[in-house]
């Protein structure tokens, strides 16, 4: 069995690849500005206006630095949503916390496993490649005790894309996931 962690669940090429070195920090920080707008607001419309006005304005200035946005956008999508094609069909066991879906008798049968505290409920999510639906046994399931516990999962990761629904206190969201386990094993988690 292979003990994982989060970045094991990016191609390695990709990880050792940084489209944002060979910017300044300042640079950087607008990039990161601009990403993060776009892809926390809702689609432009005249109460999001203002938001957009300032993006429209930062993108020029980007492009006059040789800034190719539009290229570090794809390489960021590509990192976020790239799976490892090799982890399919392997039983690995690795460290996350659970984010319950579905329950029964009291005990979690569905969840979603990520990679750090407040994942999915707050915005933006963890990319696709950063989120593990798990399903275990409806009989035995886990006794979790609060949202978000840490935890080890144990069983067979498979690559499976699909949109979960998350039902929020404030609405709901789909959440992008790009891995699947069935799990053979949950327990808390120890170092």
């Amino acid at each position: 069995m292979r003990q994982l962690t989060w970045d094991d669940l990016i191609p390695a090429h990709l990880l050792a690849e940084d489209p944002m070195a060979k910017y300044t920090p300042e640079q950087q920080d607008m990039v990161y500005w601009v990403i993060n707008i776009l892809e926390t607001l809702p689609e432009r419309n005249p109460d999001t206006e203002e938001y957009y006005k300032e993006v429209d304005e930062a993108l020029p200035s980007l492009e006059k630095a040789g800034i190719d946005f539009k290229e570090l956008m794809t390489k960021r999508r590509q990192i976020r949503t790239s799976v490892v094609e090799k982890l399919n069909g392997q039983q690995v066991r690795i460290p996350g916390y659970l984010l319950p879906l579905e329950t029964s008798q009291g005990r979690v049968t569905e969840f979603l496993l990520v990679p750090y505290v407040g994942a999915c409920i707050h915005v933006p999510p963890p990319p696709p490649n950063q989120i593990i639906h798990v399903k275990y046994n409806q009989k035995k399931g886990y006794k979790s005790s609060k949202l978000f516990e840490p935890v080890w999962v144990t069983g067979d990761i498979v690559i499976k894309s699909l949109l979960k629904e998350l039902f929020l206190v404030d609405g709901s969201a789909e959440i992008a996931i790009g891995y699947s386990m069935q799990a053979k094993g949950v327990e808390p988690y120890k170092e």
